[in-house]
């Protein structure tokens, strides 16, 4: 069963649907996100899958008076990005990988494309969540988990030992488990480190 939709939501719907910029400034933060990281999870080039999320926002904008509630505006981005994702592997003729994983991709079954769309609304959750962490916790858990770096990196550039490193990530990850559910956070685990 759905929850009912906030008054924020709402509220922003209908001003998407009248053509204001908050209705589609609201979408853009709520979104922007997950579908550059769904388009990367098919493409693997960061730059192009921004492009193409970008793009895909301004297709929705162009028929903003025609969507009715936010699951719409979803599922349009969606599909947007993943048709668009795929013209990109096909236009990429300099390898032979790229064209094989596009005609894979062309015939995907909608599993592995749910699949996607898990990952990426759970990347979402988890770039929301994190707004709850202290500011030195967030920026360990957000340098470990999205820019790859490992304690030592980690300790040098902050100026921290490693253990001080070590106990911040885990009470990041405390924390995050205790909003999330562990399911859920090792979901995002696996989605972070792809």
């Amino acid at each position: 069963m759905q929850p009912e939709p906030t008054y924020d939501v709402v509220e922003s719907i209908l001003a998407f649907q009248r053509g204001e910029e908050k209705g589609f400034s609201f979408f853009f933060k709520e979104f922007y996100a997950a579908v550059c990281y769904f388009s990367y999870t098919i493409i693997k080039d960061r730059a192009a899958a921004e492009d193409i999320a970008a793009d895909s926002f301004l297709k929705l904008w162009e028929r903003h008076s025609g969507f009715e509630n936010g699951a719409s505006i979803k599922s349009f981005l969606y599909k947007v990005v993943h048709h668009a994702s795929i013209d990109w592997l096909r236009m990429q003729k300099k390898s032979r990988a790229y064209l094989k994983e596009a005609s894979y991709l062309a015939e995907e079954s909608e599993n592995f494309m749910q699949q996607q769309i898990i990952e990426a609304e759970t990347y979402r959750e988890v770039l929301a969540t994190m707004k709850i962490l202290p500011p030195k916790c967030r920026q360990i858990f957000r340098m470990f988990y999205f820019e790859g770096k490992d304690y030592n990196q980690i300790a040098s550039e902050l100026n921290l030992s490693i253990n001080t490193i070590r106990v911040q990530k885990a009470r990041a990850l405390a924390m995050l488990r205790q909003q999330l559910g562990t399911s859920l956070l090792i979901l995002a685990s696996f989605a972070l480190s792809q």
